[in-house]
């Protein structure tokens, strides 16, 4: 007995919790025309202008179509979701949803693999003080020691893995190794932050927190139980579009408003800039320096103490990966 067909396209049928919108914006954008309108806007596209509507005779010279009235039904297509269209009739602008997608592209995603190979980099290793590398494939800056293992070499087979950072391509031009490194630091820093801050950096969804502990945590060193030095750690994931990213407590820290103003009072600057090595050398010493004692396994509450000539300030992290409390 033969299978009968699906009564909906197959880009129907595979959505499900991304809901019916996700089809339509996916069919929309699957028609070369429409993406070439999309670039023609964005190419007239002026941020600091008061007023960026292109006419239809620009982009029909732009995308170089040769049926005015059926690059008017793609115009008409985009309408609403991508593109607006101005109360006179022939201006037409990107939405902030069309300016996404096409800064999207722009950034790298969609074009040929990027790709860099392994560099050394003027960063020693902070497990055992040699010389670091880094690498780019799939969108992803890796960092690892060119000499020891890392401190976990179960969790992936880069040699000397020490981190990976999502980073777009487009942060490779211009840029030095170690500003590509740095970078690529800065760039999730703020994104973390965010996450940390209940907003997803990709998508402005809500985003749930919470706080994961080693059951039988080895302190000498990495721990083979979890491979990771630290007692607990907190996740956080978007609940729309599922980013997720996980952090050591006594980095979130160094997010909190009660520990900013207690570095700034002892003059240290805990901002990453992309340019600002030495700053950003500071702040990673200054958080590795940090205390976090496991207060309670369930539900799990960490305490994490930043301290400075005798002076110091005490974070509590619930089961949430929220600050609970604040001591100074």
């Amino acid at each position: 007995m033969a299978r009968a067909g699906p009564t909906e396209s197959l880009l129907e049928s595979a959505s499900g919790a991304a809901g019916p919108h996700a089809t339509e914006a996916f069919a929309l954008l699957s028609d070369e025309t429409r993406l070439a309108i999309l670039v023609a806007l964005w190419e007239e596209y002026d941020p600091p202008a008061d007023d960026n509507t292109v006419s239809f005779s620009c982009i029909f010279d732009r995308v170089h179509y040769d049926d005015p009235g059926n690059l008017r039904y793609h115009l008409e297509k985009l309408r609403g979701q991508f593109v607006r269209q101005q109360a006179a009739g022939e201006g037409y602008e990107l939405r902030e949803t069309g300016k996404k997608v096409v800064r999207a592209v722009i950034a790298g995603a969609g074009v040929d693999e990027v790709t860099m190979d392994v560099t050394e980099i003027d960063q020693p290793c902070l497990r055992c003080g040699a010389p670091t590398v880094i690498s780019y494939r799939d969108g992803c800056l890796t960092w690892a020691c060119s000499e020891c293992e890392g401190p976990t070499p179960e969790v992936t087979d880069t040699e000397g893995f020490l981190s990976a950072t999502h980073f777009d391509p487009a942060g490779l031009d211009d840029r030095s190794p170690e500003e590509i490194r740095l970078a690529s630091i800065a760039t999730t820093w703020r994104e973390k932050q965010m996450m940390f801050d209940g907003f997803c950096p990709d998508c402005s969804g809500a985003v749930e927190g919470w706080l994961e502990r080693c059951s039988d945590h080895d302190e000498a060193g990495v721990c083979e139980q979890c491979g990771t030095i630290f007692t607990a750690w907190a996740r956080h994931q978007c609940q729309v579009c599922k980013r997720h990213g996980i952090l050591s407590p006594k980095t979130l820290a160094l997010f909190h408003p009660a520990v900013i103003s207690f570095y700034d009072d002892h003059g240290e600057s805990i901002r990453l800039r992309a340019d600002d090595f030495e700053n950003a050398r500071r702040v990673f010493d200054l958080m590795h320096g940090h205390e976090m004692e496991l207060l309670s396994e369930e539900p799990p509450r960490v305490q994490v103490t930043a301290a400075i000539d005798g002076d110091e300030v005490k974070l509590t992290f619930d089961e949430t990966a929220s600050v609970a409390t604040v001591v100074r």
